[in-house]
């Protein structure tokens, strides 16, 4: 009843008086306004209440975080979308390993079901091109199928975690820096007078370099392609531009397998996390069917299908 008394009292205001009423009400947006820039608990409830009950709204950022490996805080990163009224998702999936890094089919089966389920409400409720802010803390397959899934001509907003000798030293998690060129020298052996077999192994070593006595035991195959750095180095991907360079190396060597007559690729990387994001959303249907492995304890346990979701696991 209260409420119902004091609607038909401004409705009455309004009448007798427009003008008064037309201040008051530009009174009352500019101090909501104020009041959500200054007041944090209250952007956290609108947004709680935007992102959860409002379930149709679209939102201009949203921001999919994806512990497997490792935790981290991100609550600064959080507080620089919050005020956008950023919709968070994050998955930890940490508790469906064991104490060695190891997992079931079973298990990983569940998080490649979450995973997929949560990349459904990103693309839906994007509004803009950017609209994804993507980071964490993935096993590599499973940021490769991330990006797979998520494939798409927008550009989403990539985060990096700083390490020992990273030139963004003490940032904890940042953007990507925006550069357009870089003079990063990507590398890689493959040869045209080569005859390549219908399965090859690919790796793309830019953190640590990959044995290839360890890829052929593991994938069967007896060919092993390079594409990297020629000196492999962590913490070196801090800009856009990198993403960029790679994204086209790889695409290129994709093609030139592809009319050579490759049909699967076994995939092997030690690429950070925004970088196996990015080289998984430009694989293609046409392309060879991709099989990413994932390494534990000095062995390659589980591998990912990226077209058919298969999983592989290695005792």
């Amino acid at each position: 009843m209260k409420i119902f008394k004091l609607v038909t009292e401004l409705f009455n205001l309004i009448k007798s008086d427009p003008l008064t009423s037309i201040i008051m009400l530009l009174i009352l947006i500019f101090s909501s306004i104020i009041l959500y820039k200054k007041w944090g608990l209250l952007q956290v409830t609108y947004n709680w209440f935007v992102n959860h009950v409002l379930c149709f709204m679209k939102r201009d950022f949203i921001m999919l975080t994806t512990f497997s490996k490792n935790e981290a805080n991100f609550n600064s990163v959080k507080k620089e979308y919050q005020e956008q009224g950023c919709l968070y998702i994050t998955l930890n999936f940490i508790e469906y390993f064991e104490i060695n890094g190891g997992i079931s089919a079973t298990a990983l089966q569940k998080i490649l079901n979450k995973q997929k389920s949560k990349m459904k409400t990103v693309i839906k409720r994007s509004k803009n091109s950017n609209s994804l802010i993507y980071l964490g803390f993935p096993h590599v397959p499973l940021a490769f199928l991330d990006g797979y899934r998520f494939k798409s001509t927008d550009d989403p907003i990539l985060y990096e975690y700083q390490g020992e000798n990273s030139e963004c030293l003490g940032r904890g998690f940042y953007e990507l820096k925006k550069k357009y060129n870089t003079d990063m020298n990507i590398v890689n052996n493959y040869n045209a007078q080569i005859k390549y077999d219908n399965e090859v192994a690919l790796k793309i070593e830019q953190s640590f370099s990959i044995m290839d006595e360890e890829i052929r035991i593991v994938s069967g195959v007896s060919q092993v392609i390079f594409l990297g750095l020629e000196n492999p180095s962590r913490w070196n991907i801090t800009n856009y531009a990198q993403i960029d360079l790679y994204q086209k190396k790889f695409l290129e060597l994709l093609s030139k397998l592809k009319e050579r007559g490759v049909n699967k690729v076994h995939l092997f990387a030690t690429t950070p996390v925004s970088l196996s994001f990015s080289l998984g959303r430009v694989v293609e249907h046409y392309h060879p069917e991709i099989i990413v492995y994932n390494y534990n304890n000095n062995a390659y346990d589980w591998a990912i299908n990226l077209r058919t979701e298969e999983i592989l696991i290695f005792k």
